[in-house]
């Protein structure tokens, strides 16, 4: 008889071990159930974007003029990236490879931070490019957030301006 009440004890003391056990299972994994994909930052309330941007040739020149959208007031710098392109050897589904990168010295005084606008000029180091792929980049001062690139654009130069040189 000894035998058996200690086998009752025993069994009283293993159930609320074995439901604690399986309780504490389910609370660790439900909190992945419908999870999808890998985690992301919420930084939406640091980041901005290139909402427009338009570069055109202006003579041997790039006129460049942007709107951008989003806590715009978080940007630090802007930085003009040309890719030159002389002839029908453009790739067009290539990486973009920069060939030369110009950053915007004084972008507080070309900015408009009351309504996102940036608009400068920029003469490239090798005027004689028939035409370039190019795309600006704006920094954010938070390390974390990601800077927002622009679509890439191929801007043809004018031909009277390359046999010039």
């Amino acid at each position: 008889m000894n035998g058996k009440l200690s086998g009752e004890k025993m069994t009283k003391k293993i159930l609320p071990l074995s439901a604690l056990c399986l309780l504490l299972a389910i609370l660790f994994t439900l909190p992945a159930c419908g999870v999808k994909g890998d985690p992301k930052p919420r930084q939406s309330s640091r980041s901005f974007v290139w909402q427009e941007v338009t570069i055109t040739s202006a003579g041997a020149c790039l006129d460049v003029n942007a709107v951008m959208s989003g806590v715009y007031t978080n940007l630090s710098a802007v930085m003009l990236e040309l890719s030159e392109v002389n002839g029908p050897q453009d790739c067009p589904g290539c990486p973009f490879l920069p060939s030369e990168t110009y950053t915007v010295d004084n972008f507080d005084r070309l900015f408009n931070r009351q309504n996102g606008t940036l608009r400068f000029s920029y003469c490239p180091r090798t005027p004689t490019a028939m035409s370039y792929r190019a795309r600006l980049i704006g920094a954010n001062v938070f390390d974390s957030s990601r800077h927002a690139v622009s679509p890439e654009q191929t801007v043809a130069m004018p031909l009277s301006d390359i046999i010039q040189k």
